[in-house]
């Protein structure tokens, strides 16, 4: 579809859902709740989330390492955080990313695919930890939404993950069959484009060593993301227990990342406000731990423009 009516499309979807949950709150009882959230926990809860981003950071480096773009960890945070900052202005949560990817290889003297699969690998490594936690909580703690069991979602997110690395693994052999069977210029071009891409993710020049650092960076992040969302709840009033928490938080970050609405907006506070429901929160409370959610994240990805000066030297030539 023509991309303005794409656009116009997630709009009217954002609205919708913005619409549907607010219709079923009482809106002044949660202005007065959020101007009453502590202001100090929020900023201590700040200063963790940005402590989780530095650990990122470290992680991302040593995958954008792998495929020859090194450089010092330092350069990485800026770079990382940067990549946030512009989180906040471009069409989906995962926007700021391809500006992370593009400084990257633009620094690295590398094309833009591998920089994209540095980021596309790191986003994975976070995402597959956070939903290995949510899947054992579920288990823990089984929650069903209008008769749906909600361990079918994490079902289907693992089976959405094993088809990917199917892809990976078999995607050379794909592009091939096709090249022989395309005689489009631009289709074999974008052919092309993709066997790059798969030839970055695929056969990243990664140690144990490092493997097993990324796993160790990636739990201790996931654990720390769901510490911090989970005393958002609790300082809401609520006393939602952890595995709870844990096993629904992942399905809503799941949500936001579909590309349905601008931003993630109205996806995030609709499955917010159903999920925490279904732990006991009241629909009024679980819009204001939503809303309080996004004021902290989107805090979070402002300071991202502490770190938008040029970094002397740019990143290391590989081999240097």
């Amino acid at each position: 579809m023509p991309k303005p009516l794409v656009h116009t499309l997630k709009l009217l979807f954002t609205i919708l859902l913005l619409w549907l949950v607010f219709k079923s709150v009482d809106v002044s009882r949660v202005a007065r709740d959020l101007a009453a959230f502590p202001a100090g926990t929020l900023a201590l809860l700040l200063a963790a989330l940005w402590g989780s981003q530095l650990l990122c950071s470290e992680r991302w480096r040593i995958l954008a390492g792998a495929l020859g773009m090194r450089g010092r960890y330092l350069e990485f945070v800026q770079t990382y955080f940067a990549g946030m900052f512009f989180n906040i202005g471009l069409p989906s949560l995962v926007g700021g990313d391809a500006v992370k990817a593009w400084i990257i290889s633009r620094k690295a003297g590398k094309p833009l695919l591998p920089g994209l699969a540095s980021v596309l690998q790191d986003r994975a490594a976070g995402l597959v930890t956070l939903l290995l936690y949510g899947s054992i909580a579920i288990g823990l703690r089984p929650f069903t939404w209008k008769g749906l069991p909600l361990g079918t979602l994490y079902l289907g997110a693992w089976a959405g993950i094993a088809a990917v690395l199917a892809l990976i693994l078999k995607g050379e052999t794909i592009c091939r069959k096709l090249e022989e069977r395309v005689r489009a210029p631009r289709a074999r071009k974008a052919l092309g484009y993709l066997g790059d891409f798969h030839r970055a993710l695929a056969l990243a020049d990664i140690g144990k060593g490092a493997v097993w650092r990324v796993a160790a960076y990636s739990f201790v992040n996931s654990a720390l993301v769901l510490g911090i969302f989970h005393q958002v709840v609790l300082a809401s009033g609520h006393p939602v227990d952890v595995v709870s928490f844990a096993a629904l938080f992942p399905l809503v970050t799941l949500a936001t990342m579909l590309p349905v609405t601008l931003n993630g907006m109205g996806v995030r506070e609709w499955v917010y406000v159903e999920a925490l429901f279904l732990a006991g929160v009241p629909r009024d409370s679980g819009l204001v731990i939503s809303l309080a959610t996004s004021a902290l994240i989107l805090v979070c990805n402002l300071g991202g423009a502490a770190f938008l000066w040029k970094v002397p030297g740019g990143l290391s030539r590989p081999g240097e």
